[in-house]
């Protein structure tokens, strides 16, 4: 600690700034929530089911304007579609054009690129592209599916599925992904956890603590990729010319498309696991079995992505005036869609909805990733631990508005259960 800081000196006043600047922020979503706005009331964000507030954002019409938060809201499939689709609507950071300015002082700087770099970057995270080992959704699914065995070989019969299980298992697997040697797999995990708030930080201020942690794991996250992720191709990748499209794309582009792809694909992974699971147990039955086979994994993920979406908050900035349903917006106005609410719609079927995961290269590059790990994961969870059931209630974590992430998930496995996967033949991964 600098003697700067410790006088009080200019990072000291900083992060005093800052930090009040998280406070009053927060203090507002909460007393717009006393007023009974529904968007306030959405954003404080509690164990409590947002679904009545986002229904009455819908009721107020295609475009709600918070006058107490300053944002436009929206439940409506078309709106959504022009607010996710238009250029005339920046990313999710501050549109330094328009001087609209940012009511948040800590965000990701991983999931706030302008649309044009966020374009650059989604394109070298596809599959077959320079930064992912596989080239379809079945090798990572294959891959998930060797990776989920062997973390549930390690665990007892009574464990937390979010924090023993998913976020482990999602940072192994993009760590493999990206070709990382194994000898980082462990820190590039440990960094990756720290990172999980980042996406409800775009709408939600985190507590100061969290913020700082957050910021600080992201930091070590990046050094991790600049360091190693140059020398992670083998040999036979590199001769057959991966390591040539590696090399051609621009050194500072591929980093900062491995870290969004990290950060914006991790956590909502792990939530949609979660969710999905959550459901099943509290189904008929309360047992994983159907979701053994293929096509019973991949209808309770589909499932789980419509009706109880990962990323339920998305919002943009507007970079120049615009007219959306019948409102004239001035630069610089904030829009935020509802996207559960959104898929309820029953318009939203017949016009192709936002999905549960975006579409678009906001809010990162790593949503192709997303329902596959999560696909093969309960697969896996189905065949080896088929007796899982709910071992306590599961708490949502405090300020999550945009993911509603779990911060509690415990569960425990029928003792007659496999005590892993090495008795279970590799079932086939749907493409």
């Amino acid at each position: 600690m600098t003697s700067e800081t410790l006088n009080g000196g200019a990072p000291a006043r900083d992060t005093a700034r800052r930090a009040r600047g998280n406070q009053l922020t927060r203090a507002a979503q909460w007393f717009a929530g006393i007023e009974d706005d529904p968007y306030g009331l959405v954003l404080r964000a509690g164990d409590e089911d947002p679904y009545p507030y986002e229904e009455r954002v819908r009721a107020l019409g295609p475009l709600y304007h918070s006058t107490l938060l300053d944002t436009w809201v929206t439940a409506d499939p078309a709106v959504a579609r022009q607010v996710l689709g238009d250029p005339a609507f920046e990313g999710p950071g501050p549109a330094d054009a328009t001087g609209g300015g940012d009511p948040l002082p800590y965000r990701s700087p991983a999931l706030t690129p302008e649309r044009a770099d966020a374009a650059r970057l989604g394109a070298l995270t596809a599959f077959g592209g320079p930064l992912l080992r596989a080239g379809d959704p079945a090798s990572v699914e294959r891959r998930t599916d060797a990776a989920a065995r062997t973390l549930l070989a390690g665990l007892g019969p009574r464990f937390d599925l979010a924090e023993d299980f998913a976020r482990p298992l999602v940072g192994r697997v993009l760590a493999a992904e990206l070709g990382l040697p194994e000898a980082v797999h462990g820190d590039f995990v440990r960094h990756l956890s720290g990172c999980r708030h980042a996406l409800d930080g775009l709408l939600c201020p985190q507590t100061h603590a969290v913020a700082e942690s957050g910021e600080a794991a992201e930091r070590s996250l990046a050094a991790l990729l600049a360091e190693a992720l140059p020398g992670a191709l083998p040999e036979a990748e590199a001769e057959a010319g991966a390591g040539a499209d590696r090399a051609d794309a621009d050194r500072a582009d591929v980093l900062r498309a491995a870290l969004a792809l990290a950060v914006s694909c991790a956590e909502p992974t792990a939530v949609l696991l979660s969710h999905a699971v959550g459901r099943l147990l509290a189904g008929p039955g309360g047992r994983l079995g159907p979701a053994a086979l293929p096509e019973g994994a991949a209808a309770a993920i589909a499932s789980t992505l419509h009706d109880a979406p990962p990323v339920r908050l998305r919002t943009r900035t507007a970079r120049e005036a615009v007219t959306l349903a019948g409102h004239e917006l001035p630069a610089g106005a904030r829009v935020t869609v509802l996207v559960a609410a959104v898929a309820r719609d029953p318009r939203a079927a017949a016009d192709g909805p936002p999905p549960g995961l975006p579409a678009d290269p906001y809010p990162g590059p790593g949503a192709h990733l997303v329902g596959a790990v999560a696909r093969a994961a309960l697969r896996v969870l189905a065949a080896t631990r088929p007796g899982l059931r709910a071992a306590g209630a599961a708490v949502v974590r405090p300020r999550s508005p945009v993911l509603r992430a779990p911060a509690l998930r415990p569960v425990a496995a029928d003792p007659a259960d496999p005590a892993d996967g090495t008795e279970e033949e590799t079932l086939p991964c749907a493409s």
